[in-house]
């Protein structure tokens, strides 16, 4: 008879545990879900910088705005690829060449510690006339994961290959490390 009452007990025993095991990987997931939804805010981020640079274009302003340029400062963290965007708007279509001159660490770091996290610079296309303006990739940065909290000054230089007018734009952009835990999980 204390047999049968030991079998009983191990097999109710190994019911809890295997419960227990699923609740917690359950938990996991669910903490996991919530802490990487943060990845997908940052992708969205990206579209509403864009959309902000386009918005300071007045209706009949042209020429080129770049992102984190004229005190619009943007964060971006850190453990990911991310893009240096410019919007040109022009009357007429014509050929420009957006070029990174210059990229430093102003703060945080040596002054050329970002010079290896470029991984394509520089861009040349056809803009075409009026709209919202073209969108222009001059920079995509691969921040590592474990970058420190820096400020990055890109100097780009514009020329319009047309009239051969040029500009000078400098953005500002500040990198900011995620944290432990969320670099861990996603």
């Amino acid at each position: 008879m204390s047999k049968r009452g030991a079998i009983e007990l191990t097999l109710g025993t190994i019911v809890i545990v295997v419960l227990s095991v699923t609740m917690l990987i359950l938990g996991i997931v669910f903490v996991k879900s919530i802490m990487c939804s943060g990845i997908v805010i940052s992708e969205d981020l990206s579209t509403g910088v864009k959309n902000q640079v386009r918005d300071l274009f007045s209706a009949d302003q042209y020429g080129v705005k770049c992102v984190g340029e004229g005190g619009n400062e943007i964060k971006y963290a850190t453990g990911g690829r991310r893009q240096v965007v410019c919007i040109i708007k022009t009357e007429d279509q014509t050929e420009y060449s957006l070029t990174v001159k210059d990229l430093e660490t102003i703060k945080g770091g040596n002054s050329r510690l970002a010079e290896g996290w470029v991984i394509d610079e520089d861009w040349k296309g056809t803009v075409s006339p009026g709209g919202e303006g073209t969108e222009a990739v001059v920079a995509v940065l691969d921040i590592p994961r474990d970058a420190p909290t820096t400020t990055l000054k890109i100097t780009i230089n514009g020329k319009n290959m047309d009239t051969g007018s040029e500009t000078t734009h400098i953005s500002y952009i500040d990198v900011t490390p995620t944290g432990f835990l969320r670099t861990t999980l996603c």
